[in-house]
């Protein structure tokens, strides 16, 4: 009987990849949760269908289909005491057909703008196949974002070079 090696994965083959998750998912998270408020020609996630808000053991989620199979991401806060909610632990998730997959943890500050997230360390990471869907999301949205900000600046050196121009 020929023993055969489990198929490797992406993040396996390059474990620097693998560096790169946390940033990924606190990135997707985000704008998982911003999806569904944009205009459908505004949304970088092309290829996700079905989204929906969802609870997987008690936690909010955003959950979506990719293909065929079913993934979800959400965060639960645990607040410092005195601080009235604008400062604290972060746990942010990423499920694969309903099970954790990788659980990231930092601080997260609420903040006029938005709330910052300082990861500081990975408390579940779970190879299989959820990984290659997951680069492609998320290359994706950094491949819009990069575009996005492209266009920003492109049209504010134009503006700054016609008010040089005027003076």
């Amino acid at each position: 009987m020929k023993r055969t090696k489990p198929p490797k994965h992406k993040a396996e083959e390059n474990p620097a990849i693998a560096q790169e998750f946390p940033d990924r998912l606190s990135e997707l998270e985000v704008e998982l949760r911003l999806h569904p408020a944009r205009k459908a020609g505004e949304r970088p996630l092309k290829a996700v269908d079905d989204l929906e808000e969802a609870a997987i053991k008690g936690e909010k989620v955003v959950q979506f289909s990719l293909g065929k199979k079913v993934y979800a991401a959400g965060h639960a806060d645990v607040t410092y005491s005195g601080s009235n909610h604008a400062r604290g632990v972060r746990h942010i998730r990423f499920y694969a057909d309903g099970k954790t997959v990788l659980d990231i943890e930092g601080d997260f500050e609420d903040q006029q703008f938005g709330s910052n997230f300082r990861f500081q360390n990975m408390d579940l990471y779970l190879p299989g196949e959820w990984e290659v869907d997951f680069l492609k999301l998320t290359d994706e949205l950094r491949h819009y974002t990069a575009k996005r900000k492209a266009a920003f600046k492109k049209k504010r050196d134009a503006e700054q070079s016609r008010l040089h121009r005027v003076r």
